[in-house]
């Protein structure tokens, strides 16, 4: 291995905000390590989740494609990757060793997909489940009943897709976070030296279930909580947002605080094993010619606008973390150019879909053709630069969708069922509180144009013909019958076996 191919580390949360890190001012949140990436790299504060939920986030940091080019834009079980160029494959044609540790979401599950190890913590997952088969289950459950817990991964009572809180009541050493940063650590040590490393640690929280260590909740227990924003749109939603709702139905002011600092502590928690890396890394010897690149799949709303979970482009759900930090050896003037200096903020907009192209130019290889992303190392060197005007957020089924177009100053979303538009200015209303719909109509006629071009360049979408926005349903509204069952479809994911 020589110093033209550095060792990347890959780091990712899961249901991470873009907000809700020290280093993105957040006046509560303790991520001191993260924070030291972003000293150390470029922070990307308009970085977002295309399609924000689990399978085709996650589809699009592998394939470096987006929803629509891979024909999932929604949640999809059973959904296999439609290329063999792979984020973990490439590398390995690169001459890297590729490892992974946590959460993958890719089906078959045990589809290693290019990557020569794989160590899986899926939640509880049990494998096999969407052919109606019982092929076991993950990694760290195989560990846990090693270690005498067999079957208590949930015996804390709490749902993977819930809000309500409680401690870790395992040993602090068999939580799932911890699992991860340790063997994430192990990895490292185990790895080929000869060969350049690539390893992603992919962590599980803060999603749901939200059960910290209590050393970590304890840092926020003297802490007053910030509670939800709400815009003055947000007491008549568009019906797409329905299931979103449903999650904060019936939550006292006292559950979403605790709820919100469970968050907090899970997210500390993640720093900590950040930390664990980066010294392991140190003390291996690599830690100077080794990339790291931090962000997560999506984020969680956490009760903005009376919105919980993701799958929407309020900012809480679709924007997110992103840190690219070049190595530590301080030698800047060889990598880029005499006048860089770490600790940069780039205003470029970005996505998941270009962590395969970025990675790739790190390790002097070449993206294929059918990549929508682009390499952001041209922003890591000159922060002031951008690679797009506008990025496309795209999610639910045709005649359903949520559409959302933004260039990190303004953001329009469009809802294709009912037609409902949403307008915001994010520089002077970062949280989304005014909708300027029925404002700025020149803008929002600029920006529905924009959108306009963007779906009729694709074939036959139902969304347009070319010069308007067509919605399916035309000021359709969810009836108080509609929205019950709705909300009572709540119950199975509140469970700890229920739907994930």
């Amino acid at each position: 291995m020589t110093k033209q191919q550095p060792n990347i580390v890959f780091i990712t949360c899961d249901h991470l905000r873009a907000d809700h890190l020290g280093c993105a001012g957040h006046p509560i949140i303790q991520t001191p390590h993260i924070d030291q990436l972003a000293r150390n790299g470029v922070r990307f504060e308009n970085a977002y989740s295309a399609t924000p939920i689990c399978i085709p986030a996650r589809a699009s940091i592998m394939t470096g494609m987006e929803g629509h080019s891979l024909g999932l834009t929604t949640f999809k079980k059973g959904f296999e990757l439609p290329v063999k160029e792979t984020l973990p494959q490439l590398l390995k044609d690169q001459g890297y060793q590729t490892k992974v540790v946590g959460k993958m979401h890719v089906f078959p599950e045990r589809c290693h997909y290019g990557f020569e190890t794989m160590l899986l913590c899926e939640e509880g997952a049990r494998f096999g489940d969407y052919l109606g088969e019982n092929r076991g289950y993950d990694d760290y459950e195989q560990w846990l009943a090693e270690q005498g817990y067999a079957g208590m991964a949930f015996s804390h009572g709490i749902s993977v897709n819930e809000y309500a809180t409680t401690i870790w009541n395992l040993p602090d050493h068999l939580h799932p976070t911890e699992w991860i940063g340790t063997n994430a650590c192990k990895e490292i040590r185990r790895r080929d030296w000869t060969r350049p490393l690539f390893l992603w640690a992919s962590f599980t929280a803060p999603h749901p279930p939200l059960t910290p260590l209590m050393k970590d909740l304890y840092m926020y227990q003297q802490d007053e909580i910030p509670m939800p924003v709400y815009g003055d749109w947000s007491q008549d939603h568009p019906s797409f947002h329905a299931l979103n709702l449903s999650f904060g139905e019936g939550k006292t002011d006292k559950q979403i605080a605790l709820a919100r600092q469970a968050y907090y502590a899970s997210v500390t928690q993640i720093d900590r094993q950040v930390n664990r890396i980066i010294g392991t890394l140190r003390e291996q010897g690599i830690l100077e010619n080794t990339w790291f690149i931090f962000t997560s799949d999506h984020g969680d709303n956490l009760g903005d606008h009376h919105l919980w979970q993701k799958a929407n482009f309020l900012q809480g759900a679709c924007n997110i973390p992103f840190i690219i930090t070049p190595p530590l050896s301080g030698d800047y003037d060889q990598v880029f150019h005499t006048n860089w200096l770490p600790g940069k903020v780039s205003e470029a907009v970005v996505g998941l879909q270009d962590i395969l192209p970025t990675c790739l130019e790190i390790a002097k290889g070449y993206a294929p053709e059918q990549v929508d992303g682009k390499s952001l190392i041209p922003i890591v060197i000159e922060p002031k630069e951008s690679i797009r005007n506008t990025i496309l957020g795209e999610f639910g089924h045709v005649g359903q969708r949520s559409l959302m177009l933004t260039d990190g100053y303004w953001k329009y979303i469009w809802y294709e069922e009912d037609g409902v538009e949403l307008l915001f200015n994010l520089r002077e209303d970062p949280n989304e509180i005014k909708n300027l719909s029925g404002l700025e109509t020149h803008v929002l006629k600029d920006w529905r144009g924009r959108l306009v071009k963007v779906l009729a360049e694709r074939f036959a979408d139902p969304a347009t013909d070319g010069k308007t926005l067509r919605a399916s349903a035309q000021g359709y509204k969810v009836s108080k019958k509609e929205l019950t069952k709705v909300i009572n479809t709540e119950w199975p994911y509140s469970h700890p076996y229920g739907l994930r």
